[in-house]
């Protein structure tokens, strides 16, 4: 199994036409977030809001 798919996905961007989040673990389940993690997910989430709203 390549490295990519023993690792959890979490990740938020802006492709131009959309904003797209993942959050899976590394067994195909959703990810389940801390506190700090929740976190700066919203910051990744509200920069890409803001990116969006700009274009």
């Amino acid at each position: 199994m390549s490295d990519i798919l023993k690792k959890d996905r979490l990740d938020v961007w802006y492709d131009g036409s959309a904003i797209c989040i993942i959050a899976v673990a590394a067994n195909g389940d959703p990810l389940d977030l801390g506190e700090d993690e929740a976190d700066e997910l919203l910051r990744k989430l509200q920069a890409c809001i803001a990116q969006a709203k700009a274009d």
